[in-house]
């Protein structure tokens, strides 16, 4: 009667096959549901979306979509396709993981092949510890890829993620007020006249004060920040007298050939004051 070692030599390239044979099913059926995500994401829901939209679908599709009046078909296109480029980034993340995983134990069982017998082979609990570290991992990025949340160190990448959907575009601009009659407003998009501030971080620090009611109090400190630098040398800018903040708004136009023609020009709030020793 064999022993269970000769037993077990026995049967184990056939336990190898068969999960070989399993691996391969497994690769295949991602893969196919990777071609299937691909055709309805991109492709068969968008037409849905549209059809929908236009009330041509099902009458069950047709309920979904409500606000044809304030929302355009493009909001509804735009919103899918940033939660279909996050379901297909959640996608590649796990295929990428599962194909570290078989080409793992493939490496493993080859070296287990040609090993030798002083070798000591990685105990079960290092292993169950390394692979828990890339679940936890790769779980936590892709529960805040999906649900579009953000836990550090778990992120999902807002930066740069958004896509304009409106015709629009309107920013706050400070413009300063030269000592003349009538008076004469300059724009200040010199990021010398209020350093450390910037044309790319001033704006969004005013909308914050204006969400707490403390707008003019940041645009006397910036007309405070402007004379200061100037009196020391620090940029050439023109003495002021005030300081206006502005709402403008655009057209959106793909050749930014209206850049300096803003199409609104809303005054929020301006701050006038004499300064004394303006020179």
């Amino acid at each position: 009667m064999p022993s269970l070692a000769e037993v077990v030599q026995i049967y184990r390239p056939m336990l190898r096959n068969r999960a070989r044979h399993v691996i391969s099913l497994w690769v295949m059926a991602l893969v196919a549901l990777g071609l299937v995500w691909l055709a309805s994401g991109y492709f068969f829901v968008p037409a849905l979306i549209a059809k929908a939209y236009r009330g041509e679908s099902l009458a069950v599709f047709n309920r979904l979509i409500s606000g044809q009046v304030g929302h355009p078909l493009s909001e509804y296109l735009a919103d899918w396709s940033r939660f279909a480029n996050k379901v297909s980034f959640a996608f590649i993340v796990f295929a990428v993981f599962v194909l570290f995983a078989v080409v793992g134990w493939h490496i493993s069982e080859a070296t287990k092949l040609s090993e030798s017998a002083g070798k000591v082979e990685m105990s079960k609990s290092r292993l169950f510890v390394v692979y828990g570290l890339g679940a936890i991992i790769i779980g936590g990025a892709l529960s805040d890829l999906v649900r579009d949340t953000e836990h550090w160190p778990f992120s999902q990448y807002p930066m740069f993620s958004q896509t304009e959907v409106t015709r629009t575009f309107s920013m706050l601009r400070l413009y300063g007020v030269l000592e003349q009659s009538p008076s004469v407003e300059v724009p200040l998009d010199n990021n010398l006249y209020l350093q450390p501030f910037d044309n790319s971080r001033l704006p969004e620090a005013l909308e914050n004060a204006a969400k707490i009611n403390r707008l003019d109090e940041a645009v006397t400190n910036c007309l405070t920040r402007y004379e200061a630098l100037r009196r020391a040398g620090r940029h050439n800018g023109p003495p002021l007298v005030g300081m206006r903040l502005y709402r403008l708004t655009w057209t959106l136009d793909p050749s930014a050939s209206n850049v300096d023609q803003p199409d609104r020009k809303e005054l929020l709030t301006k701050v006038i004051e004499q300064h004394e020793g303006s020179n």
